[in-house]
């Protein structure tokens, strides 16, 4: 019972830690693209900041676009990693999981 104890606030704490960079990047990248070329308005704001979007702004348009942004670059790693994985999938087995 201790060790599932110790388990479980290692696993809260990962996760914490995870939330933290997540947020932080995002934060980042609205302090770096603010000023740059973000589609304006691409999202419904009831206050809108004509300085600094929100992270919350960012996240939603990455959120839309992520996978538009790897299949234009198919240099980056991690789109060849996708792609990888995508022609070594057998569509047999993938059919079984629903």
């Amino acid at each position: 019972d201790k060790q599932n104890s110790l388990q479980t606030i290692k696993a809260t704490e990962g996760y914490v830690t995870c939330c933290c960079i997540a947020m932080g990047i995002l934060q980042m990248l609205a302090l770096r693209y603010s000023s740059s070329g973000l589609p304006r308005p691409f999202r419904y704001l009831r206050t809108r900041s004509r300085g600094i979007v929100s992270e919350a702004t960012i996240m939603d348009y990455l959120r839309k676009s992520i996978f538009r942004m790897f299949a234009k670059n198919s240099q980056l790693t991690i789109t060849q990693i996708i792609k990888s994985k995508q022609l070594n999938c057998n569509s047999d087995e993938d059919l079984l999981v629903s």
